[in-house]
């Protein structure tokens, strides 16, 4: 399995669900913010096959700013084009909220979520790697 990308944006993620002027700018930043960790992250060619996607959203109290849906669509979205060439070749995907505060172990994990665990702020990990080939169904 190659791990392609993996990068955090700092904050709670924005929902596509916006429906005020100022929902609709807070989205178009948090986009952008995607857009410009993708790049900066990301040089190669495009993507050409199936891809998995990896989002956790570690946030702050008990209760996600977003559901899980309306959290992956605009991340996913915005690496169109940077990432790769269609968001359809995300054939598996594991969107996750997390509180920031629970316990970890943290033995093994990727050092870019241990940095971001340190700094103590609400962040969003992204990380497009392989598809699991053959897939296993739940048991």
């Amino acid at each position: 399995m190659a791990v392609h990308l993996e990068f955090v944006v700092l904050g709670p993620p924005i929902s596509n669900q916006q429906s005020t002027p100022q929902g609709k700018a807070n989205l178009t930043g948090w986009r952008a913010t995607v857009a410009g960790e993708a790049q900066n992250r990301y040089a190669n060619p495009l993507l050409t096959g199936p891809l998995k996607a990896i989002i956790i959203n570690f946030h702050d109290g008990n209760r996600p700013s977003v559901d899980v849906d309306n959290m992956s669509k605009p991340i996913l979205d915005v690496m169109q084009s940077i990432v790769y060439n269609d968001d359809r070749q995300i054939r598996q995907a594991q969107i996750t909220h997390v509180e920031i505060s629970a316990p970890f172990s943290i033995v093994g994990v990727s050092k870019i979520i241990v940095d971001a665990l340190q700094a103590g702020s609400e962040f969003v990990y992204v990380r497009i790697e392989d598809p699991v080939d053959p897939f296993p169904l739940p048991k």
